[in-house]
């Protein structure tokens, strides 16, 4: 892979309308090195990298130009997870691509969501749930004593 972070540098700077000197004087290296790193004549030092991305309110996968497979693999589990989920079939695989997923992402709310859906049909699957009435009411009322030995709703 061929990194352009002086590019991605430029595009940002460029974005948030500021000047090679803003950045050089927020980071302490002259203007001519934040030039060069945008001509690809080099590259910051990788001490730097955190406090650039941190300027830029970027992620460091995003200063380096990651963001987009990251956006695209989430957007895929995510579609898949949602298929499985209107389809109602079987969740195993559903539950651990979601788990997983819930490693590699941890700050992404719909990774979660999708979990809880999955692991709510996955314990009606294998566990079923309980309800009962009382005195001939027409609400039902759930049985939590039963429910709650559910592993998949704990």
């Amino acid at each position: 892979m061929n990194i352009k972070i002086g590019e991605k540098i430029k595009q940002l700077r460029q974005r948030d309308g500021r000047k090679q000197e803003d950045l050089a004087n927020a980071l302490g290296v002259s203007p001519q090195a934040i030039s060069r790193w945008e001509a690809n004549g080099g590259y910051p030092d990788m001490e730097m990298i955190p406090a650039i991305a941190n300027y830029f309110n970027v992620s460091i996968d995003e200063l380096f130009g990651y963001s987009k497979d990251r956006e695209e693999k989430l957007k895929r589990i995510l579609e898949k997870a949602e298929k499985a989920i209107v389809e109602n079939g079987d969740m195993t695989e559903c539950v651990e691509m979601l788990r997983t997923a819930a490693e590699e992402f941890p700050s992404e709310p719909k990774v979660y969501m999708n979990l809880g859906f999955a692991l709510e049909q996955h314990g009606w699957k294998k566990h079923g749930a309980r309800s009962y009435t009382k005195d001939g009411s027409d609400y039902t009322f759930e049985d939590t004593e039963y429910n709650s030995q559910n592993i998949y709703w704990q």
